[in-house]
């Protein structure tokens, strides 16, 4: 038996190596501010109860909209492009050939009470015709491979590739963080969860997150998305070890975060910027909100456990929800052909859509106004074709004319109908987003005017709620709106604002829908 053994000092080498670094791997913290955080979570957890958004309207918003009856053009031939519309009687159609993919909106009946003429329809290409655009940083081929530098150099390394909105990710992790949560969900389970990352060289790993980041041009949100996409992939779907990851990952991150578990489920509360409309705790004079980073069907219950501490080394910053600019993804275009009238004229104009974007924006969290009328959203191909096809059509008009035009545009070129009605809740949507589903409301169109008179014209408008509707007031520095069907104007800080509604269909810069006419705005924002 002795003969049969042989002693070879270099293995002896790699196994002292590699067991020095099994043990810095699993045993020591990152740094003492990890040990205290782990041993806060191990006692100061309390019952809080979840905080509820109040409506951002007072009132449901119509599901009809009143109709203007515009003055008759001086051509007699041209009569027939223009709405003869009477708010009484009219029983326009729908635009039944305007139809997002199944897989990217939800499943509905065609709109009704719409008042569009059927001159006025928008019509889409075909599914199957796309136009391909390859963002000129990223090689969708090849996608992304990120460099990962662990310090723990003997410890095991798992290989993974992860599809973020078409771009393909290659990242690696150890394959000591697939650890299962102990049972049952408490704190000190969710205590341990963070201590085992904590002893994992999370450094190396996040660096490969942030190299993805400054590729993709991802926002805060995008990155707290993308890590939770990771983490998924790592644990599983809906999985509460996912939800952890993401939590420790964002809280290293530097971001202000909460778990809270109840019913043997885990949840995820972290600051934003501007306000969300979710369910949220208040701690501190600080919001956590529950934001859904996944199409998720857990919502935060009314009552839940979560500690009262937070990380003493990081800064706990709020995710910024806010836009520098629209992320750099794969784009899958598909072609919008608008149609609108204005005075004796009818314009046609065609508008590539990014299905990506589009996708990117579906579980995008619903905030304050803030995040629509002030994200920087140009650096698109749907931008440049939007401002290049109408900045022509305002030449040698007045700035009044300007504006009648721009709402022209967006009063005939969608489809009306509610949140509620299309996609089952309140949506707030970008300007691509307008352009691509089937239909739009009062703050979409908004919206929707705003972008557009920030991007081709120099007048300053204020963003007006009324009790269920949302408009635009729009002031004249040279000039203002005269005639029969001008109402008063809004004065606000000393200037006169005139309301220009883009859903007050064949309403001009002046006119406010009759509902609203005799009552006071019930907030004015001045975006």
């Amino acid at each position: 038996m002795m003969l049969g053994f042989s002693f070879n000092p270099a293995q002896a080498q790699d196994f002292e190596e590699w067991k020095e670094n099994y043990l810095q791997e699993f045993q020591e913290f990152q740094n003492e501010y990890d040990k205290e955080f782990y041993e806060m979570l191990q006692k100061e957890w309390e019952d809080f109860k979840s905080e509820h958004s109040p409506d951002f309207y007072e009132k449901p918003k119509p599901k009809q909209i009143p109709v203007a009856n515009e003055p008759q053009p001086t051509d007699p031939q041209s009569k027939k492009t223009q709405d003869k519309a009477d708010p009484k009687t009219e029983n326009p159609k729908t635009r039944e050939d305007q139809q997002s993919p199944e897989k990217h909106h939800p499943q509905k009946e065609n709109a009704k009470n719409t008042p569009e003429r059927p001159e006025d329809k928008s019509t889409k290409t075909k599914k199957g015709q796309k136009i391909n655009v390859t963002p000129k940083s990223v090689n969708p081929s090849k996608g992304i491979t990120t460099t990962f530098n662990p310090s723990i150099k003997k410890a095991e390394v798992r290989s993974r590739q992860i599809q973020y909105f078409g771009i393909p990710i290659n990242y690696k992790y150890y394959t000591a963080y697939e650890k299962q949560l102990e049972k049952p969900v408490n704190r000190k389970a969710i205590a341990e969860f963070w201590k085992h990352l904590s002893t994992k060289d999370y450094p190396s790993f996040l660096e490969q997150v942030q190299q993805v980041k400054k590729q993709l041009s991802l926002n805060d949100f995008g990155y707290a998305q993308l890590l939770h996409n990771i983490g998924t992939q790592i644990y599983g779907q809906q999985t509460n070890e996912a939800t952890l990851f993401t939590w420790f990952m964002l809280t290293q991150s530097g971001f202000g975060t909460k778990v809270a578990y109840k019913n043997h489920q885990v949840h995820l509360l972290v600051k934003a910027t501007p306000h969300v409309f979710q369910k949220s705790l208040t701690m501190n004079g600080a919001k956590y909100y529950d934001i859904q980073l996944v199409e998720d069907n857990r919502s935060l219950p009314e009552r839940f456990y979560t500690y009262k501490g937070n990380h003493a080394q990081k800064e706990g910053k709020p995710i910024n929800l806010l836009f520098k600019g629209l992320p750099t993804l794969q784009q899958e275009q598909e072609q919008r052909n608008l149609k609108f009238t204005f005075r004796d004229s009818t314009y046609s104009i065609s508008i590539p859509v990014d299905v990506q974007t589009v996708s990117y924006f579906k579980n995008y969290p619903q905030a304050d106004l803030d995040l629509y009328f002030n994200s920087q959203i140009e650096n698109s191909e749907t931008h440049s074709a939007l401002v290049q096809s109408i900045e022509p059509l305002l030449n040698d008009k007045s700035t009044i004319e300007q504006v009648n035009l721009l709402l022209r545009f967006t009063q005939r070129s969608f489809e009306y109908q509610t949140d509620t009605e299309q996609f089952n809740t309140e949506k707030k949507m970008f300007p691509v987003e307008t352009l691509y589903y089937p239909a739009s409301d009062c703050d979409d169109r908004a919206i929707m005017l705003g972008y557009l008179l920030d991007q081709l014209t120099d007048l300053h408008y204020i963003v007006v709620r009324y009790p269920g509707h949302l408009t635009l007031a729009v002031h004249f520095p040279d000039e203002k709106p005269t005639g029969e069907r001008i109402n008063d104007p809004i004065t606000y800080n000393g200037k006169r604002y005139y309301v220009s509604d883009p859903t007050y269909f064949g309403a001009d810069a002046g006119m406010i829908m009759p509902d609203y006419r005799n009552i006071q705005p019930s907030e004015i924002f001045d975006l």
